[in-house]
């Protein structure tokens, strides 16, 4: 009897860690990659992005205390840590922003048909969906679609950008003048 009982108490303890552990990645796709809005179910998560993750997760932690060890809590407070100190809290671009100092440097917007990258893009093996955020971001996949200088940043390079981690689809003549800027694709 008492086997059983330590065995259902292991479990809760995984089964809490587990839950721990997507708390802690839809936190971080919000607040690092700056998804605004989750695709799929058009849930909004502004409130990610004013919300620290140590803040939304130090009450679950601690209420968890009794089903985790030190090591694992030692290893959540630390992922969260991690977390934390990767968030943009700088200026974000937008169409009254046309131009800012984004956490890679100089970024601006474009608005063009995105028809002909996204199939160079799927050509290099990229099978991720184009859409378009409520924001008017340009994603590809879960990435913001920005154009760089591709001699410093290939095609597929993931950039971080004041929207979200970017990937690199296409290029301009702007980099010619500013080989580090980032141009960031959006429907404004």
């Amino acid at each position: 009897m008492n086997g059983q009982k330590a065995k259902r108490k292991h479990n809760k303890k995984n089964i809490v860690l587990i839950v721990l552990i997507v708390i802690m990645l839809e936190a971080n796709a919000n607040l690092v990659l700056g998804i605004y809005g989750i695709h799929e179910t058009g849930i909004k998560a502004d409130l990610f992005r004013l919300t620290s993750l140590k803040s939304l997760t130090s009450t679950f932690i601690e209420y968890t205390t009794d089903f985790f060890t030190k090591d694992v809590r030692g290893f959540a407070e630390s992922c969260i840590d991690y977390f934390e100190e990767h968030i943009w809290r700088g200026p974000v671009l937008s169409k009254g922003r046309g131009t800012i100092q984004g956490p890679s440097g100089k970024e601006t917007y474009y608005n063009l048909n995105m028809s002909g990258v996204v199939s160079i893009m799927r050509g290099m093996g990229y099978d991720y969906e184009y859409w378009v955020r409520d924001d008017g971001v340009k994603m590809f996949g879960n990435y913001v679609m920005i154009a760089a200088n591709l001699n410093i940043r290939p095609r597929g390079s993931l950039v971080q950008t004041s929207l979200g981690m970017g990937i690199v689809c296409d290029t301009g003549t702007f980099a010619k003048r500013n080989p580090t800027q980032i141009d960031i694709a959006t429907a404004w």
